[in-house]
Order: C-alpha cells, then sequence, then structure tokens
C-alpha cells in the first residue's frame, strides 16, 4: 500500500497539444474546402492564427512566461491578415510552415514551462 501523502497530485491533460490541432485542424480543412471563407481568408489561414492566440493565452496564464509564445499572435496577424500571401500561390506553403513551427513552440512550451 502506498501512503496518500507520498502520491504525487494527478496531472491535468496538456492544453498545449490544442495548438498543433487546431493549426494542422485548419490546414486539413483547407485542403477539403479550398475556397477563402472569410473575406480572403482560408481554413488553414484562420487556423494558424487561432492557434497562436491559443498558445499565446497559455503562455500568458502559465507561472513561467515564455515572451516568444506571448508574441506569436503578432506574427501570425502580420503574416496572414494584415499582408496574406495569395496572390503568389504559397499561400498554403506558408501555412503549412508557420503551422510546423507553432507545432515547434508548443513542444518547446510545454517542456520547458508547462507545469
Amino acid at each position: 500500500m502506498t501512503d496518500p501523502a507520498e502520491e504525487k497530485p494527478a496531472r491535468g491533460r496538456p492544453l498545449w497539444l490544442l495548438v498543433p490541432a487546431i493549426a494542422f485542424a485548419g490546414l486539413a480543412l483547407e485542403l477539403a474546402l479550398p475556397v477563402p471563407l472569410i473575406g480572403t481568408l482560408t481554413a488553414g489561414m484562420i487556423g494558424c492564427v487561432v492557434a497562436s492566440f491559443v498558445l499565446a493565452i497559455l503562455a500568458l496564464l502559465s507561472p513561467k512566461k515564455d515572451i516568444v509564445a506571448i508574441c506569436i499572435p503578432i506574427v501570425a496577424v502580420y503574416m496572414f491578415i494584415i499582408f496574406p500571401d495569395q496572390a503568389s500561390g504559397m499561400s498554403f506553403f506558408w501555412e503549412a510552415i508557420f503551422a510546423v513551427s507553432l507545432a515547434i513552440l508548443a513542444v518547446r512550451f510545454g517542456r520547458l514551462y508547462a507545469q
């Protein structure tokens, strides 16, 4: 029998896993439905922007602050809302690169900053 005082507290689910899930779900939805949803914004763009805000909120709520994760929505809004690059046909490529970088930042946040 183990002593209840010696048991470790149960850890909650890692919420940082939502970040790559949202970003890649947006990319998958864009592949399935390749038309703009809101104005000129595609599902991949919306997924990346929402995922970056989720990461920033998680970073703000954690006891140890991660300045990179907090500032990533600025980059997402600049890339996908202010200056979307749809004319060159490379939009999906940049969305995929950004989603991968969000996944890397989320793993970094989960390992180093999430408690």
